[in-house]
Formats: C-alpha cells, structure tokens, sequence
C-alpha cells in the first residue's frame, strides 16, 4: 500500500516526477521558466540528478534552486481548485538526495535558538495544504517537505492571510466557468544587501518573500503579485547583523527597502515591475495580463468589530470595475503575535473586471 510519508522522499520516485506543467492554467497559453531568471543568476542552479536543466521536480511542483544562497530562487506549482483537498501528511523535513546535501539548509540550521525559542521556521514555498488537493493530493503535500521548497522564517508567516491566499484566489478572481486552475510561484527576495544571521552569520537571511499567482478569468488570464517581510521581528529580536558583524537595530543604509510591515506580517499587493525591480526575476508571459495596482496602497488593516465568521460573512464585498476590488475578512486568523491574535484582519485585493 502507498505510503506518501515514505513515497514522497524514495530516489527511485523523485526521479520519476515532472514537476510544473507550464500548460496547466488554459489551452495555448505556457508558463515558460526559460526567462524568469536572468542569465546571470542562472549558474547558480545546481546539479540536479536526472535532470539536465538544473530543474528540482516534483508532483506538478518545481523548484529553481539557488545553491550559493542554499534557498529557492522560486517554487512554482499548479492547483487545481475544483479538486478537493485531502488530509495533508506532516512528515519532517528533509533534503533532497538529487543535489548535494551541503547545498541545502537542514535541522541543525532551523533549530538554533535564543533561550527556548528557535529563531525560524521552516516556511514552506509551495503549500502542503494548497498542494493536497485531488486524489494524488497526501503525496503532493507531502513532498512539500523539502529543504529545498523552504526558506527560513520568522514566526509563523505562513499561517493566516499569507497561506491562505491562494483560497481567496480561487474563490474571489478564477471566475472563468469551469476553471479553478490557478499557478503559484513562491519565493524569497534574495538581494546583495541581505544581513547576517546573528547566530550563523555568513548566512544571509532574505528579508522580503513573495508570491505570484496565475489565474484565468472571464476577460483573460491575469498574474498579480504579494510581498510580504518580517524584518522588523528580526530587528526587534536582535537576529540580523551587518558585514562586520555587528548586530542591526534598524535597516540597513544600503538596503532598498520598500514595505513596512504592521506589526510584522502585512501583506502587499504589488505591481509585476515592482516585482521585478526586488527579485531581479520577470514573471511575465505573452497572453497573461498583469493587474495594475495602485501604489503604495495599504491593503489590510485590523478589523476589530468583526466579533465572528458570521459577523465577517456580512462585512465582505465584492466591487468590480475599472480597479476592482475584493474585501476578504479572515475571522480569527491565528498569528504568532499573541498580542493581535484575537483580532480579525481585512485584505484588499485588486481583481481584474
């Protein structure tokens, strides 16, 4: 009997996976890697057992690697948002045994602490819950569990808004009858200007993260983007240092920084140019429309008179029109802050016509 738990690490069944399908999303439409990264960048990709292009394949999921940074540069993967999600397995995480082991970060890195807490969390790129969808969903989920699909993380930026966007997604904007296909592409924001880990400090710790989503609606296939930080718990803690290893209490001079963060984990909606200017990286495609977003808007804020899911049910609207937008409450999102734990939270979302 199929056991996902060991499945999902066997050599013999990595090798067999074929990763993203670049023509999930709609018929005549191809979401290439082949430009995402530029030229320069691209060395960086290890070698990957079984696989030429450098590429780290999954159950519709790969991973673009940077072995210098020992990070993913992205995880992009295919959702099928018609399919019903299984029970996600929790197994631990591992390496992959296709690139070298001292490429990829590993327990003893995610386990270091000041006092009893650790520092990070292994955050995953690809969802294991977004990815459990479907009958091959426990397997899918569970080959999550790679090093090589994590980036260190403060607290638990996965839970609430920021893992849960992928859902709205499905819900609010691939409106297109008959079409819950969404793709994700899922990374840090790795700059020559990231700090030092304090603990570990030739590490350098990415400050930003981002997610890119695909979908199609009735007027097109659109891409839009996410950004979200957790420098200032960094900050706060006393977790980051400059070149010569002095701890940082405030951002670095010659960091561009664009986001600030409230408190902490605040996502933003982005525009695909802005995107490009972080990461370097270009998630554009012919045929896939990139939202306009209008800058610097803030796009969610506590919501403190929402006592309940039913009291959010009744706050939610949808407006579509030359900026569309959808209001999404998440009742009782569970943050790490114990102090706004309680609190409900209001993304404001830019959706095509």
């Amino acid at each position: 009997m199929a056991n996902p738990k060991t499945d999902a690490f066997s050599m013999d069944a990595l090798l067999q996976c074929t990763g993203f399908n670049t023509g999930f999303i709609k018929p005549g439409i191809r979401l290439s890697f082949e430009k995402i990264i530029p030229d320069s960048q691209r060395k960086l990709l290890p070698n990957v057992e079984g696989n030429s292009d450098k590429i780290i394949n999954y159950s519709a999921l790969s991973v673009l690697y940077n072995s210098k940074r020992k990070l993913p540069f992205f995880a992009a993967c295919n959702i099928d948002g018609a399919s019903k999600q299984k029970n996600a397995p929790r197994p631990s995480f591992k390496p992959d045994p296709r690139i070298k082991t001292e490429l990829q970060l590993d327990k003893p890195f995610y386990s270091k602490k000041t006092g009893k807490q650790t520092v990070f969390q292994i955050g995953h790129m690809a969802s294991n819950n977004e990815m459990g969808r479907g009958p091959d969903g426990p397997l899918r989920a569970a080959q999550t569990f790679h090093f090589t699909n994590a980036a260190p993380q403060a607290g638990r930026l996965n839970a609430g808004l920021w893992s849960g966007l992928e859902s709205y997604i499905i819900k609010h904007a691939a409106t297109l009858k008959g079409n819950k296909r969404i793709c994700l592409f899922t990374g840090p924001v790795l700059t020559n200007f990231d700090p030092g880990f304090t603990l570990e400090p030739a590490f350098k710790v990415p400050l930003l993260f981002f997610k890119v989503i695909v979908f199609p609606a009735a007027s097109g296939v659109y891409a839009t983007a996410f950004v979200l930080s957790h420098e200032k718990k960094l900050l706060a803690d006393g977790m980051l240092v400059d070149k010569d290893r002095k701890v940082l209490r405030g951002p670095q001079k010659d960091a561009k920084l664009f986001f600030e963060d409230y408190p902490y984990k605040e996502v933003f909606q982005v525009n695909m140019a802005e995107l490009k200017e972080l990461t370097g990286m270009d998630f554009t495609w012919p045929k896939v429309k990139p939202l306009i977003i209008p800058e610097r808007k803030r796009h969610m804020q506590i919501i403190k008179s929402v006592e309940n899911a039913k009291g959010a049910k009744e706050v939610k609207r949808v407006m579509r029109g030359p900026i569309a937008t959808v209001n999404i409450v998440m009742a009782k999102t569970v943050i790490s802050d114990s102090t706004i734990k309680k609190n409900n939270y209001l993304l404001t979302m830019v959706l095509p016509d």
